[in-house]
């Protein structure tokens, strides 16, 4: 289960991710040439999913609808031997010049990237929502406000999490990440701000989750307009980190720029203690959610 964002900052493109998984994956950073364009991309060794960016500025992010695979995606993986198709998707899209082309492979490569998926360039970013049972639905976003997605449905509300705590916990992902988002004047402060917990720690609401059935293992933000990958890695969360792996040709000029950032636990930052922000969030999410789920509490 992820968080995803876009949004603009002092005139930067941005697109952002928490990624969560409910196993330690294997992961390494990807700089290659890919069919004579330069990409560089967080790559999950176990499954082969790949999220990025390319040397013009393409960035693509993506979060599940298809919540039941993204649960026991390693045990899917390790019993048929086959990773998930998405990765190799993802690459090929990245892998184009224009955000045109690369949102014509996110839609038609190989069946197309199902859940939300944003694509982006440094001056337009386009939302997809699409499962196996409904067309994809294509959007012209405006970034100036932060367009965050979880793991419902945003247009199909049939998709991914409806009801009961984990449904309570996308919508309160969702809400969390557009209130702490909207503080950002600079695009380095993205990540630190989306590993904020308002709740206690093995709470599923937090954007930065820390459960027992689901964590958050990495985070990935891409400054488009610059053409920098940063990646933040919690290692504790990890099986192994193979490091950056640099195929560029000997003597290529990257034009892309990888920051990682290492973090094992200790020195992360605590939960906030802000009422007025956690009560403003419950309040919204109440107003939208509790009246249609009776049965469902929030808890701290």
């Amino acid at each position: 289960m992820c968080v995803i964002v876009s949004k603009e900052v002092d005139n930067k493109f941005i697109l952002a991710k928490n990624r969560d998984r409910a196993y330690e994956p294997v992961i390494e950073i990807v700089h290659e040439i890919l069919d004579g364009v330069e990409v560089a991309y967080l790559h999950d060794v176990t499954t082969d999913w790949s999220e990025g960016l390319n040397e013009f500025g393409i960035g693509i992010v993506n979060s599940a609808l298809m919540v039941g695979r993204d649960e026991y995606e390693k045990k899917i993986v390790k019993k048929s031997g086959k990773p998930s198709k998405d990765g190799i998707k993802i690459r090929k899209s990245l892998s184009q010049k224009t955000l045109k082309s690369a949102l014509k492979y996110a839609l038609k490569f190989n069946g197309g990237i199902k859940g939300h998926t944003f694509v982006s360039s440094p001056l337009h970013m386009v939302s997809i929502e699409v499962t196996s049972k409904h067309n994809p639905h294509v959007e012209l976003q405006n970034a100036e406000n932060p367009i965050v997605r979880t793991n419902h449905g945003h247009i199909f509300t049939d998709a991914g999490y409806r009801n009961g705590i984990k449904f309570l916990s996308s919508k309160m992902r969702k809400i969390s990440a557009e209130k702490v988002l909207n503080k950002v004047t600079d695009w380095k402060q993205i990540s630190r701000m989306m590993r904020k917990q308002f709740f206690k720690q093995n709470s599923q609401l937090n954007m930065r989750r820390d459960t027992k059935e689901m964590f958050t293992s990495s985070q990935t933000v891409m400054n488009l307009t610059e053409r920098i990958l940063e990646v933040t890695i919690f290692t504790h969360k990890i099986k192994e980190y193979k490091g950056i792996v640099n195929r560029l040709p000997e003597g290529y000029n990257a034009k892309i720029k990888i920051i990682v950032n290492e973090f094992d636990g200790k020195n992360l930052e605590k939960r906030w203690h802000i009422k007025k922000d956690v009560l403003k969030i419950e309040k919204e999410c109440k107003k939208d959610l509790l009246k249609n789920n009776k049965n469902v509490a929030i808890t701290r």
